[in-house]
């Protein structure tokens, strides 16, 4: 008989369903599939609507979502409200669909006066972002080192990602490269990375033109200020 696993966040072994470690509304149908029994189906659901759900509202993953034109898991298209309106995605990467706020607004643009929009390039939700990144790392970590992911190391880095503490803090390194995402011929394909450096186990999250490291324990130290360029990397700090 297989190896039923406990959860690794609650330690309840009443699931053993499969599901994916990158949320599909981000990496895709094709995004790494974890190892059944990780994650019990009640903090699966948990974090993909109270985690999940607003992470994927926040820079980088809501800009990424929209030009690349990756859908929901129920095939739904990324929405998102800027000062000319509301903007959707569409089935064709780099295609973006505009409702003009208003009739004034929709005339400058169909008489294209008006060409441009920007967006918000800050991480708005940076406590539901780090948790996600949480949680993809130590998924990965359970698929491949079950063992290592149940362990006291990594103690800290359930907890947070699963009922973090008030006043509790991460961090994280976020890296975006604009004409990356903006290139539709880069396919949105996902990949995750966890590494062992200088003693402590870090995941690495891969997108086309976004890339994020967490430290997967506490004890790690973020890097200096000015030890990294901006604005492509960021060290965002995020204190629950």
């Amino acid at each position: 008989m297989p190896t039923i696993l406990s959860c690794i966040f609650c330690h309840s072994n009443e699931s053993s369903s499969v599901a994916h470690i990158v949320p599909e509304s981000l990496g895709g149908k094709n995004s790494p599939i974890g190892r059944p029994g990780v994650t019990c189906d009640r903090c699966n659901q948990y974090f993909g609507q109270k985690v999940e759900s607003k992470a994927l509202q926040s820079f980088p993953f809501n800009g990424y979502r929209l030009l690349k034109g990756v859908p929901s898991k129920k095939g739904r298209f990324v929405r998102m409200d800027t000062t000319l309106g509301q903007v959707q995605a569409s089935e064709a990467p780099g295609i973006i669909q505009l409702e003009p706020r208003n009739g004034q607004l929709k005339n400058l643009v169909e008489t294209e006066r008006v060409s441009q929009f920007h967006l918000i390039a800050e991480v708005t939700e940076p406590l539901a972002v780090v948790r996600m990144l949480l949680k993809i790392g130590l998924e990965q970590l359970g698929k491949h080192y079950y063992d290592v992911a149940v362990s006291d190391r990594v103690e800290e880095a359930r907890v947070f990602a699963r009922r973090p503490a008030r006043s509790d803090n991460w961090w994280f390194v976020l890296f975006t490269e604009p004409s990356e995402i903006l290139d539709t011929k880069v396919q949105g394909e996902s990949a995750i990375e966890i590494r062992e450096q200088k003693g402590v186990l870090v995941s690495v999250m891969r997108l086309p033109g976004v890339t994020t490291i967490v430290p997967l324990e506490k004890r790690a130290l973020p890097p200096t200020q000015g030890s990294l360029p901006e604005p492509l990397y960021r060290i965002i700090q995020v204190v629950c």
